[in-house]
């Protein structure tokens, strides 16, 4: 897997990706199993903007890595992702009503620097949100914390 790694570094230099995404890229994929196989897709697809949609979410998961090195003045306690966990769905609906009041996906993948495709996925699906990513919504939409999971699900 590591050599696989190493070769899609190689395409990612082609691709004109900066030295930084690169380094980081891998050092994330030989610590983490799920960028590994990011990185593998990335490899193999060959539509210009899937290929775009991963390298974003493969930089959605560096940032999310540097987030949580920061102190972040926006919080959300492991208590509010237990309360989302029970409905995501509901939860989710609840927050893209506040995302389409102050703009929609197009001004949040602007104010939070997360390609709207991702956004769209984010929104879409039943999966569980990663609490970077809920930061860096509830920071683009000026919420205080995410305590507001027990208020969108209520």
């Amino acid at each position: 897997m590591q050599n696989l790694i190493i070769e899609t570094a190689f395409g990612y230099t082609e691709a004109k990706l900066s030295n930084k995404f690169i380094a980081s890229a891998i050092c994330m994929a030989l610590e983490y199993e799920g960028v590994a196989d990011l990185i593998v897709l990335w490899s193999k697809e060959i539509d210009p903007k899937e290929r775009d949609e991963i390298i974003a979410d493969i930089q959605e998961l560096i940032d999310d890595c540097a987030v949580q090195e920061k102190v972040e003045p926006t919080s959300i306690k492991f208590n509010d992702l237990d309360a989302i966990a029970k409905n995501i769905r509901q939860f989710k609906d609840s927050l893209l009503s506040v995302v389409d009041q102050q703009g929609g996906l197009k001004r949040l993948a602007q104010l939070t620097g997360i390609p709207q495709p991702s956004l769209s996925r984010f929104f879409n699906t039943d999966a569980m949100p990663r609490r970077a990513t809920l930061l860096k919504i509830a920071k683009a939409l000026e919420l205080k914390d995410i305590k507001l999971a027990s208020e969108l699900i209520s």
